[in-house]
């Protein structure tokens, strides 16, 4: 009983860091077009908090998809803010 319990834990530990994982990639990517500092910036909070989770690769993707597309847009608009 208890190891089904454990199980079931696991599995909904690893949906909700999956969840935060894609969400934070749409929002890096979202970042390139609109608002980057705050796309950006919540990509790169959901990308760690993925990252302590069991998923990884989605959670490094995420932080790098708001980091880029911060940087991409400040370059190109030349300020942050607009």
């Amino acid at each position: 009983m208890d190891e089904v319990k454990e199980t079931r834990e696991e599995e909904t530990r690893d949906t909700s860091a999956l969840w935060l994982g894609w969400i934070g990639i749409v929002a890096g990517i979202v970042a390139f077009f609109y608002a980057p500092l705050l796309f950006g910036g919540a990509a790169v909070i959901l990308g760690l908090i993925t990252v302590f989770s069991k998923a990884n690769t989605l959670g490094w993707w995420a932080i790098g998809l708001g980091v880029v597309g911060i940087i991409v847009q400040w370059f190109y608009r030349g300020s942050l803010f607009y």
